[in-house]
């Protein structure tokens, strides 16, 4: 039987870009494999690469110099609508801004990425309810994100990027606009997503939470890979 790659594999991963008439090198070639199951932070200062290195790995970007896999396929092989279609079936994000549609309530915000594969609506409702129960918020479905709280609207973003059982979820500074509690509860919840359904997790975080409850951190600095520790 053929080993079974990673989910994501970068090799070699340059990106420079232009601020101004300057030259920024974000990344300096950096290789990385994330296995199934992870539960792994991308730690470091401001500037080292980490948010940059989430976009290049959830195909958001393209890399100056290298090569990203997602389950061995090849990104430079595919087209803008074939990474599209990856990025629409086989991962989850959570931002720093959450990036729910205000006009939305929390359910279709939820079953938003359901309705963007074709999922009849018996199965829509089925499965979004359940990613919103996971998350703890039944009972709220039906209110707007104006109507939540920040930590509440970061359940609801969490509840879409697992609806579709995704095989990663890149979340990047998920709780940067959380106050501490609010914060170790949600890194406690995606903890035990990850530990109850297996969804592999990749944060770029400096958050000190994030850490500890991680179980590989990679320590980017000036955008290389300066440390990977497994627990």
């Amino acid at each position: 039987m053929a080993p079974v790659p990673p989910i994501v594999q970068a090799t070699g991963l340059r990106r420079d870009y232009r601020q101004g008439a300057v030259l920024v090198r974000a990344l300096r070639g950096v290789d990385l494999a994330v296995e199934p199951g992870e539960f792994t932070a991308l730690m470091g200062p401001s500037g080292s690469g980490k948010t940059t290195l989430l976009n290049l790995l959830g195909a958001l970007d393209e890399p100056t110099a290298g090569e990203v896999s997602i389950e061995g396929r090849r990104l430079s092989a595919l087209g803008d609508r074939q990474r599209a279609d990856l990025r629409l079936e086989r991962l989850g994000f959570v931002f720093q801004s959450y990036n729910l549609l205000p006009v939305l309530s929390a359910f279709e915000n939820v079953e938003f990425v359901l309705r963007l594969r074709g999922v009849d609506a018996g199965e829509r409702r089925r499965r979004a309810m359940a990613a919103l129960a996971a998350v703890g918020l039944e009972g709220l479905e039906h209110r707007r994100p104006d109507e939540l709280s920040g930590g509440q609207q970061q359940r609801v973003a969490v509840a879409r990027a697992i609806v579709g059982d995704p095989v990663l979820v890149l979340a990047d500074e998920p709780t940067a606009n959380l106050d501490s509690e609010t914060g170790h509860a949600l890194i406690a919840l995606m903890r035990r997503i990850n530990e109850e359904r297996g969804t592999t997790f990749l944060f770029a975080t400096h958050d000190p939470k994030v850490m500890d409850a991680a179980r590989r951190v990679v320590r980017l600095v000036d955008g290389r890979v300066e440390a990977d520790e497994r627990r």
